[in-house]
């Protein structure tokens, strides 16, 4: 006696079949972001770019230096310097800070723009970098009015090799920043830059033929680089 499907069967039979050929592999959870994090000597705060600035001549990094100046940048230089290089004037402007420190930072033997030559820098050892007093805004009739500034206590030696004596800058320094808001991965903090910085170093004249005189002000070591 032949057997015939009742409906109802053959139907849920191919529901079946429809039900697992439609059916997709479970999806992965989607990976946790990877949180960077901020970076520590973002110069967020003022003594912050400051140690910075220190990197930045210990490791002779012009690049990070100029990073650091804002275009209306300038150091004012004592007397002494300008008696002893009178074709650099009053103050380095931030362009000629930038090309001072790429060639002081060269390591190379050079020669300034009377011919005369500028032994290399082999090494930039700062045994004194440090703040004196409080962060303050300068006022209005200063000689870099509006800025935060700070005296700071220095001394930097400048080695030149075995051939020649090392050069000392000893004394203080005054810096000057402003702060704009800048935004570094996802987060907005304050973004602090070298606005000036005076020459306060002791005040030691080189004589013309003096020039490798193994302390002096800290633009006239600058100078030489010129």
């Amino acid at each position: 006696m032949k057997r015939h499907s009742h409906p109802l069967a053959v139907l849920f039979v191919a529901l079946l079949g429809l039900a697992g050929c439609s059916s997709s592999p479970t999806r992965a959870p989607d990976p946790e972001p990877t949180l960077v994090p901020f970076p520590a000597d973002f110069p967020s705060a003022p003594d912050l770019l400051m140690a910075r600035f220190h990197a930045a001549y210990v490791g002779r990094d012009s690049t990070a230096l100029a990073a650091m100046l804002r275009p209306a940048f300038v150091t004012l230089l004592q007397q002494s310097t300008r008696n002893t290089f009178p074709d650099v004037g009053e103050t380095l402007n931030r362009a000629e800070q930038v090309r001072i420190t790429g060639r002081m930072f060269r390591g190379q033997d050079l020669f300034d723009p009377n011919y005369m030559l500028v032994p290399a820098i082999t090494s930039i050892q700062v045994t004194t970098f440090q703040r004196v007093g409080i962060w303050s805004q300068s006022p209005g009739n200063d000689q870099i009015p509006n800025a935060w500034n700070a005296l700071f206590s220095l001394q930097v030696l400048f080695d030149r090799g075995q051939n020649y004596p090392p050069m000392k800058a000893v004394g203080n320094m005054r810096f000057y920043m402003t702060v704009r808001d800048s935004t570094a991965l996802g987060e907005t903090h304050p973004y602090y830059q070298l606005v000036g910085v005076v020459d306060l170093t002791d005040d030691v004249a080189m004589g013309p033929a003096d020039k490798a005189a193994e302390s002096a002000a800290w633009g006239s070591i600058h100078a030489l680089f010129r």
